[in-house]
């Protein structure tokens, strides 16, 4: 039954012309967003290859070049980085994360992030699952 219930799920949260074949890459990308979101890397390694996939450093690199990006953009502060760095530094967390989510200068700035991180993460997909695969052989 547990078998039929997960196929059900599967068929369900299926997004429009996707292939089933996709559903095990996207599902794989899912999991790699919410490790980069906790601070992990998101690395793997097929047999007889060398490692591969996302650190966090990787992920941290890309928000900074989006980030670099908005600075110039309309209705943001010049004191923005200023403030950002301030509050980290006490341990304001309201006030970081407002400075922040300014700086990203988006409507959803978790969805941005997430986007940032999918884009990182798709090319390895397919390697991914099919260490995923190696290693529970």
């Amino acid at each position: 039954m547990g078998a039929l219930r997960a196929a059900q799920f599967e068929y369900d949260n299926r997004l429009p012309g996707e292939h089933p074949d996709d559903v095990p890459e996207r599902l794989w990308v899912d999991d790699g967003i919410a490790e980069l979101m906790a601070r992990r890397d998101v690395v793997f390694q097929r047999r007889m290859r060398p490692k591969q996939g996302v650190t966090y450093e990787r992920f941290a690199q890309a928000v900074d070049e989006f980030v670099m990006g908005q600075l110039g953009l309309n209705g943001i502060s010049n004191s923005v980085l200023g403030r950002l760095v301030l509050a980290a530094r006490s341990k304001v967390t309201g006030d970081a994360k407002a400075a922040a989510d300014e700086i990203m200068s988006v409507a959803n700035p978790e969805a941005a992030l997430e986007e940032i991180a999918r884009q990182l993460l798709t090319p390895f997909a397919k390697e991914g699952v099919l260490a995923q695969a190696e290693e529970a052989q």
